[in-house]
């Protein structure tokens, strides 16, 4: 009997031009409203923290967070769909909470999520997310949920 290989250790890494196309059909996916031009936006701000998860040398998923004053403002999170339900989105919002708690610390984490998405909501709420807030008709006539994750310390 021979022992499985273990799975391959995922890589964070700020993105960079060449990710670009990766993450753009990623987010085309997941119903993504995001075009290739925003994304390629993002790699130019300085507030902008544009990550990849690379695995086996392939773009996988992605985060897009911004750092605004006291807190970080996550913006657009995906991942590819046939490594979706391996925790990988969880590896991402670690590497966020890695983010906050670097110098200058900050103090919490918001992002808006569609009512629909429930494997999202299950996913931030594990991680200590809190429901602060409703918008509307924010994603097309559905409801976003605001939440946030207040930070020790």
């Amino acid at each position: 009997m021979t022992d499985a290989p273990p799975p391959p250790v995922p890589i964070v890494r700020n993105a960079c031009p060449e990710d670009v196309e990766a993450v753009y059909i990623i987010e085309q996916e997941g119903r993504g409203r995001w075009n290739r031009r925003q994304f390629s936006d993002e790699l130019s701000l300085d507030f902008s923290r544009f990550r990849v998860i690379i695995l086996n040398g392939e773009t996988v998923g992605f985060s897009v967070a911004w750092l605004v004053g006291d807190e970080i403002q996550l913006n657009n999170i995906g991942v590819r769909h046939d490594w979706r339900k391996r925790g990988l989105g969880s590896f991402l919002i670690d590497d966020l909470l890695d983010l906050a708690r670097t110098p200058p610390a900050r103090m919490k984490i918001v992002l808006e999520v569609s009512v629909l998405n429930a494997a999202a909501i299950g996913l931030y709420s594990s991680k200590g997310f809190v429901e602060t807030g409703r918008r509307r008709g924010y994603y097309d006539n559905t409801d976003a949920i605001l939440m946030e994750l207040v930070l020790p310390g």
